[in-house]
């Protein structure tokens, strides 16, 4: 049985707002999508209550890249796009709330990372004699030497490693919370 041409379309739009997601997930998903179609044809359902039913495709998207985000765990590329995508079908949530923690997230981790990076770096430098003044720890008129500057950053490499992390989690919980209300295929 072949879909209907607003069928079809329906289809595409999906397709299209799933750009972000690696092509075989893609191609998973409108799959599936299909065969609920065809089966609901099958069961005497008219194309317009189909699509009724299956609600707005940028929705229906959304809902997919939700769960694409959420199953994976850790950080990569891929999952970072696939957020972008979703916050920008999310609506002023996605437009406003997400990019900042999603972005101190990876600005955070990354200096948690360097941070660390730095301490060693000066230490390295004071062994072999050399003086490194841009790179190091001062309040007041307290400036820490090298050695002391290594745990110093350590610690302050942690400390924003955490606070980025648990950013991360934030960002993942609000794309949660914002895609509560999806519509799914087995209503």
């Amino acid at each position: 049985m072949e879909l209907e041409k607003s069928l079809n379309e329906y289809l595409e739009k999906v397709d299209r707002y799933l750009k972000p997601l690696v092509v075989s997930e893609r191609v998973d998903i409108v799959k599936e999508i299909k065969s609920e179609m065809l089966e609901l044809l099958g069961n005497g359902h008219s194309p317009e209550q189909i699509i009724e039913r299956l609600g707005n495709p940028k929705e229906l998207a959304k809902a997919y890249l939700d769960e694409s985000i959420t199953k994976s765990r850790g950080f990569n590329w891929r999952r970072l796009s696939a957020i972008i995508a979703f916050y920008s079908l999310a609506g002023m949530g996605g437009v406003c709330i997400l990019p900042v923690t999603s972005i101190c997230a990876i600005a955070f981790m990354g200096s948690g990372i360097i941070c660390p990076i730095a301490g060693v770096i000066k230490l390295l430098a004071f062994l072999l004699g050399f003086d490194m003044p841009w790179i190091g720890f001062t309040i007041g008129n307290y400036s820490a030497n090298a050695i002391v500057f290594l745990p110093i950053s350590i610690l302050i490499g942690v400390v924003l490693f955490l606070a980025g992390w648990l950013l991360w989690k934030l960002t993942i919980a609000l794309i949660q919370l914002m895609s509560r209300g999806k519509k799914t295929l087995e209503q």
